[in-house]
C-alpha cells in the first residue's frame, strides 16, 4: 500500500549514503520516507511500476519554493519544490508477498509502491520493473528487510 503521510525510515550503513536534491515532477506528491524514482526529464515522484523511471532512492527532506523545510509536497511546474534523495545505503522496507522468500536474500528487487519492493513477476512486465536494489536482510516474518538502496546483486529475484 502506497504511502499517504510522511514516513520515518529506519536506516543503516550511512557512510556510504550519498544525497542530492532534485524537483519533485509537476503535480506529483511525495512524502518523506518515500521511496523515489526519476522521470525521464530528471525529475523525481513517488516510486511505482511504471514504464519510463529510474531508481532514484528515499526522500530525506523536502524544500517549498522558499528553500524552507516542509513535509509532504507536489511538485510544480517551475521545478521550484525539491526534495533531497539519498542512496548508496540501506533502508527498512515493506516486502510484498511474492517476494517473501530468503531465497532472495542478496537479490535485487523491484519497486512496487513508494513503501514496498517485490520480485521479477510481480513487478509486471519488463517495461515496467524498476530495480531499485538488493535486499539485505529479511524479518523472521518475511514481512519487512533491509533493502540496500542501488546496489545491486548479481542475479534478480524470482
Amino acid at each position: 500500500m502506497a504511502l499517504s503521510a510522511d514516513f520515518t525510515r529506519p536506516s543503516r550503513g550511512l557512510n556510504n549514503k550519498r544525497t542530492e536534491t532534485f524537483s519533485i515532477r509537476t503535480s506529483s506528491t511525495l512524502y518523506i520516507g518515500s521511496l523515489a524514482a526519476f522521470t525521464t526529464i530528471g525529475r523525481v515522484q513517488a516510486a511505482a511500476a511504471a514504464t519510463n523511471l529510474r531508481p532514484a532512492g528515499v526522500v530525506e527532506e523536502i524544500y517549498n519554493e522558499s528553500g524552507a523545510l516542509i513535509s509532504a509536497a507536489t511538485g510544480n511546474a517551475a521545478g521550484t519544490v525539491r526534495a533531497r534523495i539519498a542512496w548508496g545505503h540501506e533502508v527498512f522496507v515493506a516486502i510484498r508477498t511474492a517476494a517473501r522468500t530468503f531465497v532472495n536474500l542478496g537479490r535485487n528487487v523491484f519497486i512496487a509502491d513508494d513503501e514496498a519492493v517485490t520480485d521479477t513477476t510481480a513487478a509486471g512486465t519488463a517495461a515496467v520493473r524498476v530495480n531499485i536494489g538488493s535486499l539485505t536482510e529479511i524479518n523472521s516474518a518475511k514481512t519487512f528487510g533491509w533493502l540496500a538502496l542501488r546496489v545491486y546483486g548479481d542475479t534478480n529475484a524470482v
